[in-house]
């Protein structure tokens, strides 16, 4: 029952990183000099902010549900299918001599992503064998 048990701290916890994204869209310039060592290029300013907006409202969105039960469900698969396409890119990228500085300065967002979607394969896997593990009743 670790998976459970720890739940609602690790939602608030990996929301609250992941909220973090959304400088990207209130100052992209800073965020991308600061955080990811890469330059800033105005001609996709739009693409910046639209990606930080919509990842810092996804790091909202699990933080609250942490205290919103009803709500998990669909946060934590939309979580884990936007978080396990950003593993596949960093993965698939590693190797890549063109893109392979661009990985260095993504180490952060990859671990954090690794972490959350391993812990969600956890909590499910968690809770499919409680469900056949617990006797059903019948009214």
């Amino acid at each position: 029952m670790f998976f459970n048990r720890y739940l609602k701290p690790f939602l608030i916890i990996g929301g609250l990183i992941t909220m973090y994204a959304g400088i990207y869209a209130i100052n992209p310039e800073t965020a991308l000099m600061n955080m990811n060592n890469l330059p800033y290029d105005s001609n996709y300013v739009f693409l910046f902010r639209h990606w930080g907006i919509m990842v810092g409202l996804m790091g909202f969105f699990i933080a609250l549900c942490a205290f919103m039960p009803k709500w998990r469900e669909p946060i934590i698969l939309y979580s884990f299918l936007e978080k396990l396409f950003m593993v596949y890119l960093y993965i698939t990228n590693a190797f890549n001599p063109e893109t392979a500085f661009l990985n260095a300065s993504f180490i952060p967002f990859a671990v954090t992503d690794i972490i959350i979607c391993t812990y969600t394969i956890g909590y499910w896997t968690e809770n499919i064998k409680n469900r056949h593990s617990s006797p059903s009743v019948n009214c």
